[in-house]
């Protein structure tokens, strides 16, 4: 066994919102970028929200 297949199975594999078992995409997914452990449709929730909460013009205020 590798290091990479130890390190993923110590991460837990369920969804922290659902508790469904995560795909080994899922989990990769979330192992490079470090986020939540979440199943795709709850990770896709997280960014919709995250573009509604990014401002409009992109720039400062006052300009």
């Amino acid at each position: 066994m590798g290091l990479e297949e130890q390190t993923i199975e110590g991460l837990g594999e369920t969804c922290e919102v659902c508790g469904a078992r995560l795909t080994e995409r899922e989990l990769k997914t979330a192992l490079e970028s470090g986020g939540p452990m979440l199943c795709t449709i709850h990770a896709a929730e997280v960014v919709e929200l995250s573009e509604e909460d990014a401002p409009a013009g992109g720039g400062a205020a006052g300009e």
